[in-house]
């Protein structure tokens, strides 16, 4: 399977928004959520994300279907996003965006690459860590668009050293 990795295009955030909010349903995140959060409004959150940022979102793609996406919103040394459709989980999509996430952070000139995730995320910790992250944090932080506390850790990566 060809995995292409390519800028979103502006047409692409409700697609975008869709297969970020299916991700997270199938999440750590949502079995977490104890059913306080709006799922409409986070929909709308998730496609709003894709129409505003369409800048910093890389996507994965095989044959024009949409496989994944994740981003670097403020387009510095941090991941803020990185989703996968639950269909193309367990196919390396994840492990392709991320490279292709660390290398513009590389290029950038930025020494590491952090990332935050969901303590309780056993499945996304292994990830990271399998890509070469280490936690370095542990904390409760409020997230606005969930509207509460989550459990967080901050993961980092140093870069140049080695690869992926």
């Amino acid at each position: 399977m060809q995995v292409n990795v390519r800028r979103a295009r502006a047409d692409e955030a409700t697609a975008l928004g869709d297969v970020g909010f299916a991700a997270w349903a199938a999440s750590a995140f949502a079995a977490n959520d104890r059913g306080r959060v709006d799922r409409l409004r986070l929909l709308d959150e998730f496609r709003s994300f894709g129409a505003s940022h369409g800048r910093c979102i890389l996507v994965a793609e095989t044959d024009g279907d949409l496989l994944g996406w994740g981003a670097r919103e403020a387009e510095d040394q941090r991941i803020s996003d990185l989703w996968v459709a639950p269909a193309a989980q367990g196919r390396g999509i994840g492990g392709v965006l991320l490279a292709a996430l660390i290398a513009e952070i590389e290029e950038a000139g930025h020494p590491v690459a952090e990332l935050e995730t969901l303590a309780s995320n056993a499945q996304a910790i292994g990830f990271y860590r399998r890509h070469g992250f280490i936690t370095v944090w542990r904390r409760e932080t409020f997230s606005q668009t969930l509207g509460y506390a989550i459990d967080k850790v901050g993961m980092t990566k140093t870069l140049g050293t080695s690869g992926l």
